[in-house]
């Protein structure tokens, strides 16, 4: 059987390659760069949880196989459409996005960006939530057909407790943390929330609800006791109700809506925004002169190098970071670097690793920390090694605090008739045991890390910050800040977004205020025949999994001290 599926894998990889070999004479023969026709518009579909950054990948880029739009692709374009005049305005179709308020608010921040170029941006909601909403009326006009629905329904934050499953099945959790808002293992640990998370997720959903009202009566002129008032009392609309409530501008179709960006007697020709990302940004003339380096930090923070797991989901690789960062410190060209940061943390060791790299990074050229959605916990670790640090108000940072835990599947084992004997030497043979729970001189030897961790912790936030060591222990305990809050604790510089980040970088590295900066983009675009090997690779690693469960990934987080934020926001 086995040598049948390595046979099986030979000629299926011999395809794959042969596929690939006349996609890419294929590629050779066309032109590389789109052709944008005089009298087009825009159109970008803005859905689900747009990731910060995806690594331009050179298979897909031939193949066409994705095409992912990621902020830094939906920056530029905008930026391209409002001094390209072929582009005559933007359609953007909004549904069901899957983001947190700080993209919210920097999406809004690159709409009336584009619409001081004068051109028109429509929103067109086919069904609209309230984050969709929230985009859409940055635009020039809403839309929304007449037997649609919009819900703006408020804000909800739902935390699940597992304790009382795993007691059913016999499975114990055991986990250490320091700062009594440091609850991520409570979904393990409790069968409901602490009074210390309730207040700290009561407080961002406050702020963020304050959002939701302000920004729709800002946007809409509608007075704040109305807004709140349609929210709580009306919630679901038709089109036609959302008009007669002034929430949106008309009930008409796509089609419909294309006739108004007509600068001419024809109507205008679709471009899609995967299409347009194709376009050089430098071919606009913008995005020309002094390079600024942008490092991406995406994902929970790992050890060993950037992966999408299929159980972890995206992973922040501390070897290729610290890598990334050391070539654009190294690079003659490069006159600053920019961290974006969209992390809630993850492993402490890992976050210490990109720390250091930033430190000396910072010997060089400025380093800027630019936090998305999330600056937390591993993820604000390593922001304080920059030189500044600006966030959205909307961002999530702070989480200065650590924990550390494991599973004790002994109780499982036995429900499913699973005997284990254990023989050992050391008092602390067991720490790592999946059988048992720490026994009391373990727990003592895990907290006597952990504290140091913290105290560690808190005095690299309070160097970088030019704070005492008590100030900072007051507002961390593993307590998640808004930018606001985190703001006025000193945890931040500034508020802003991606660009107030890149004028900060062109003010410390002594670049003229008015010009064109290129951004190079980190991690650069994967090499073809790695990421060839690594696609037959993939392919191969599918057929062991038929035999084996690797769980290599999991280990890194189990036992081990974990910088990461309590919790994972997800906005109902």
């Amino acid at each position: 059987m086995k040598s049948f599926f390595k046979y099986l894998l030979v000629l299926l990889s011999g395809y794959v390659i042969l596929i690939i070999s006349v996609v890419i004479f294929i590629g050779i023969l066309s032109d590389s760069e789109p052709i944008i026709n005089d009298n087009s518009y825009l159109e970008m579909t803005l859905s689900g949880s747009i990731p910060e950054y995806v690594t331009p990948n050179p298979i897909e880029e031939l193949t066409g196989v994705s095409n992912t739009l990621d902020m830094r692709k939906i920056r530029e374009n905008f930026e391209k459409a409002a001094v390209d005049d072929r582009i005559n305005g933007i359609l953007l179709n909004i549904g069901f996005l899957q983001i947190g308020y700080a993209k919210v608010e920097e999406l809004q921040h690159l709409i009336n960006t584009y619409r001081l170029s004068g051109k028109k941006i429509f929103a067109y909601l086919e069904l609209g939530l309230t984050r969709d909403y929230l985009v859409a009326t940055a635009c020039d006009s809403v839309f929304l057909p007449e037997n649609s629905n919009l819900f703006l329904t408020g804000i909800s934050s739902e935390v699940t407790f597992y304790k009382g499953f795993f007691d059913k099945i016999g499975v114990k959790a055991d986990f250490v943390h320091i700062g009594e808002y440091k609850n991520a293992p409570d979904q393990y640990t409790r069968e409901d929330m602490s009074d210390a998370q309730r207040e700290s997720l009561n407080n961002i959903i406050d702020q963020f609800y304050d959002f939701i009202i302000n920004n729709i009566s800002e946007y809409r002129n509608l007075d704040a006791e109305h807004v709140k008032n349609l929210i709580n009392n009306k919630t679901g609309f038709t089109g036609k109700e959302a008009l007669e409530n002034n929430l949106v501008d008309g009930n008409s179709y796509k089609e419909d809506i294309v006739k108004l960006l007509r600068q001419q007697s024809e109507d205008p020709i679709r471009v899609s925004g995967a299409t347009y990302s194709g376009i050089p940004i430098s071919s606009l003339g913008i995005r020309t002169a002094s390079r600024i380096a942008v490092i991406n930090i995406v994902g929970t923070i790992s050890n060993g190098n950037d992966v999408d797991d299929p159980i972890m989901g995206k992973l922040a690789g501390a070897n290729t970071i610290a890598q990334n960062i050391s070539a654009a410190a190294k690079s003659s060209s490069t006159k600053a670097i920019i961290l974006r940061i969209d992390s809630p943390g993850g492993s402490a060791i890992a976050a210490d690793i990109i720390l250091n790299s930033i430190r000396n990074a910072a010997k060089e050229k400025p380093v800027i920390a630019s936090i998305s959605d999330y600056g937390a916990s591993g993820g604000y670790y390593i922001a304080a090694g920059a030189d500044t640090i600006i966030c959205s108000r909307e961002s999530l940072i702070g989480s200065i605090g650590i924990f550390a835990g494991k599973f004790s599947l002994g109780g499982l084992y036995k429900k499913l008739g699973i005997n284990s004997e254990q023989l050992k030497r050391g008092e602390n043979a067991a720490l790592f045991s999946t059988n048992s729970l720490w026994s009391p001189s373990e727990r003592q030897l895990m907290t006597h890390l952990l504290n140091e961790y913290y105290i560690n912790f808190v005095q690299v936030v309070a160097n970088s910050r030019n704070r005492e060591y008590d100030e900072i222990d007051n507002i961390a305990r593993g307590r998640v800040w808004s930018g606001s809050d985190g703001l006025k604790n000193g945890l931040s510089d500034t508020l802003g977004t991606f660009y107030d980040a890149i004028d900060a970088a062109k003010r410390m590295a002594h670049i003229a205020d008015d010009e064109s900066v290129r951004l190079s983009y980190y991690p650069r675009e994967k090499d073809f025949f790695s990421e060839l090997y690594s696609f037959v690779s993939l392919r191969a690693h599918t057929f062991n999994l038929l035999s084996e469960l690797d769980l290599g990934v999991i280990e890194q987080f189990q036992n081990h001290p974990l910088a990461l934020m309590p919790f994972i926001i997800e906005w109902k």
